[in-house]
């Protein structure tokens, strides 16, 4: 359940990502998922944002509880 409402979150937020939902389903290492969940759509107007960070961080923490 929580990869689903991780993976929920992130689509709402984000318009979602073919490359993700990609990961995901190649069973890619949790490694690669998070360094992409923690990587991307984190700027906006090309700047780091801070809470968009915050953001992605929480996605992949929910993602990744048992």
């Amino acid at each position: 359940q929580n990869q689903f409402d991780a993976l929920v979150s992130h689509t709402y937020n984000t318009g979602g990502s073919s490359t993700l939902f990609s990961l995901v389903n190649q069973k890619q290492t949790d490694a690669v998922i998070r360094t992409w969940f923690e990587t991307k759509y984190v700027t906006g107007g090309g700047v780091k944002l801070k809470g968009l960070v915050r953001r992605r961080k929480a996605e992949a923490d929910l993602y990744f509880t048992k």
